[in-house]
């Protein structure tokens, strides 16, 4: 071997069947076990924590980090926690749902390199449909019926020497540059902080390589969506499913807050503090609350609107799917970014360094897709000066890149009783 690595694994209710596959994966298919195991126990209803205790006779490296709190920390925050307590230099995340093939850590480490990240290939089952970026075969949709010799022999025939550039977990690197960016932004607690720490690894100068020798099974979206998301008679899960499709939408607003668009791998090398000065002349607040997304403070007219906007509770599906009641709320909130909505908005004339103004009743779905979703690109192209641009005023007092400002992001610290436990 030519690196020990340390493999992080995040895991919580219902899914030790799963990790009991991975494991076994880990057993057969390492070249050593010498290597780092880190596995960070979320929530347990199984028996999780007592069972990785058995398997510490197997790995003679496997930590287990155990959260004690009555809630969930969510894996942008324990995946972060695992990162800095691993004692190697290079760590690989692994989800529990996923199973390696042989030789996995050998095809890693002969690729992975400093400033680089590394993410290995995907084999799914056909619930997503095909991609260009992964394998689509379906050999097993739960541990239970999964062909694991089948498996290990189609990758055995099917390894490709061949590098893109994609990015997903299972994904690898040195620790350092997961630390230089900060690692994941917290806010994002239940999506897109992929999307995030992926621009911001890019932004810092990193390379983005996929292999297609270092091969994973992933059942797909069980640490997400829950155990048996994808079957349509199980009502449980398939109300789990659709708070976790609200959830995303919550967190795709977050990603156009913070970068004034979705961007999963190309972000522009520029982003302006923009506001606006919307007059309120209708009674569309789902627009409204859709396009102020796009803008830094949204200056308004409307007393109604500005009441209902910092009213919203953009965390009640987050917290339902990580089981935070109010209380647990108000004492565990601090653990992450969370956004002040008031910060967004305002009454009165609008102040900045760049304004776009309009009415509400103006949007529609062509300039909303070709002015609130472009803000950036179209600032970008202008000089300092008053504009019309279908139908908008853009006022452009001062132009400041500040994108370099956003390469880096500052979570709060744990508090010292929340700290997770070690074994």
């Amino acid at each position: 071997m030519k690196h020990l690595i340390s493999f992080c694994i995040n895991t919580a209710v219902n899914e030790l069947d799963y990790i009991k596959l991975l494991f076994k994966s880990l057993q057969d298919n390492l070249s050593t076990l010498e290597h780092e195991i880190v596995v960070f126990i979320d929530s347990d209803n199984q028996g999780t924590f007592e069972w990785l205790l058995e398997q510490k006779q197997i790995f003679p490296n496997l930590n287990i980090l155990k959260n004690p709190l009555p809630v969930c920390y969510g894996y942008a925050r324990n995946i972060n926690e695992m990162f800095e307590f691993a004692s190697n230099d290079i760590v690989s995340y692994l989800q529990s749902d996923m199973v390696i093939s042989k030789n996995y850590d050998v095809n890693i480490s002969k690729h992975i390199k400093d400033n680089m990240i590394l993410s290995s290939t995907r084999i799914e089952p056909p619930l997503h449909g095909p991609g260009l970026e992964k394998h689509t075969i379906d050999f097993g949709l739960s541990p239970e019926d999964f062909q694991y010799e089948m498996f290990l022999d189609w990758c055995e025939h099917n390894r490709e020497e061949k590098q893109t550039e994609y990015f997903f977990a299972p994904f690898t690197m040195y620790k350092k540059v997961w630390n230089s960016i900060g690692g994941h932004d917290t806010r994002f607690r239940r999506s897109r902080e992929d999307s995030d720490v992926l621009n911001r690894l890019i932004l810092d100068g990193n390379k983005i390589v996929q292999t297609w020798d270092a091969l994973v099974y992933h059942f797909t979206c069980v640490s997400s969506r829950g155990k048996d998301w994808h079957n349509k008679e199980n009502s449980k899960a398939q109300a789990r499913a659709a708070l976790q499709q609200q959830a995303d939408l919550v967190e795709m607003s977050r990603i156009n807050k913070k970068w004034g668009g979705f961007s999963h791998g190309k972000p522009n090398n520029y982003y302006y503090n923009i506001n606006s000065e919307i007059e309120i002349d209708n009674n569309n607040f789902d627009t409204f609350k859709m396009i102020s997304t796009f803008f830094n403070v949204n200056y308004i007219n409307e007393i109604s609107f500005y009441n209902k906007f910092i009213n919203q509770d953009e965390h009640i599906y987050a917290n339902q799917l990580l089981n935070f009641s109010d209380n647990n709320w108000n004492e565990y909130s601090y653990m992450y970014n969370v956004e002040n909505l008031k910060d967004y908005i305002r009454i009165g004339d609008s102040k900045g360094d760049i304004i776009i103004k309009f009415s509400l009743s103006n949007i529609t779905q062509n300039n909303f897709n070709d002015v609130i979703l472009n803000l950036q690109h179209i600032i970008h192209q202008y000089d300092e000066g008053t504009y019309k641009y279908n139908g908008f005023t853009i006022i452009i007092n001062k132009k400041q890149n500040i994108i370099k400002d956003k390469i880096k992001t500052f979570n709060p610290l744990l508090n010292k009783e929340h700290k997770y436990l070690v074994y």
